[in-house]
């Protein structure tokens, strides 16, 4: 028997979003008990703020916008958990996904490095020194297993960002250039929470991004679907 879980965060107005961006902002507009015909409300959200999907155009400006991006690219029939502490700062490696036999296999692949564990406690601590992806197992990711179609991971980036400026943001590119690499592009969903599969096996998930014409990202949700 299997059931379906939620891994995406919840929206609310003053929720925690990385250092410098805009906050969240929930605008009451009519309210029945303000004699207003129905409840109605303005959502005021950066696109890469809370559970979210980065397209190729967030770092290329030749890239897909969300809009562009197949609908087939956000369904997976071999989702895989990669368990993979590290501590601050850390990152995961090739070593670390090859001790899994189904590698070859998975079309998403999410990293659960327990960093989630302190965003509702120390959200200070979870957004500064956050583990991140390696440029070589980024390569390795987008080269060597074609199955692969996206990444997902529990911190609010993919990459080390105090590198990112240095090496032209090379894991994001790794994922999303279309030129760089033949094989096509990766998805990267950010800001994942991934306690409800610890422990869990995976059957199959799925997210639906909104179609934001030819824009960066999407706010989302990611359904698992995992057994009993």
């Amino acid at each position: 028997m299997s059931k379906y879980v939620e891994i995406g965060y919840p929206i609310y107005e003053g929720m925690p979003v990385y250092p410098g961006l805009p906050e969240v902002k929930l605008e009451p507009r009519e309210r029945l008990d303000k004699g207003d015909d129905w409840n109605g409300s303005v959502l005021s959200i950066y696109l890469h703020a809370g559970t979210h999907v980065d397209a190729p155009w967030h770092h290329l400006n030749n890239g897909r916008g969300i809009d562009a991006i197949p609908i087939e690219d956000f369904i997976y029939r071999k989702p895989l958990l990669i368990d993979c502490p590290v501590g601050p700062d850390g990152f995961i490696t090739i070593e670390m996904l090859e001790e899994y036999e189904e590698l070859n296999k998975a079309d998403i692949l999410i990293f659960n490095t327990s960093h989630w564990k302190h965003r509702d406690t120390d959200f200070v601590k979870y957004a500064n020194h956050f583990p991140a992806v390696s440029p070589e197992a980024a390569v390795y990711i987008r080269t060597k297993l074609p199955n692969c179609k996206a990444v997902a991971i529990d911190t609010l980036s993919i990459e080390n960002l105090a590198e990112a400026k240095g090496n032209g943001y090379f894991v994001h590119h790794a994922f999303l250039d279309h030129e760089k690499y033949e094989e096509p592009t990766m998805l990267i969903y950010e800001d994942i929470n991934p306690a409800p599969l610890v422990g869990k096996k995976l059957i199959s998930a799925f997210s639906a991004p909104l179609r934001i014409k030819n824009h960066d990202a999407s706010i989302i949700n990611i359904i698992v679907e995992i057994e009993e």
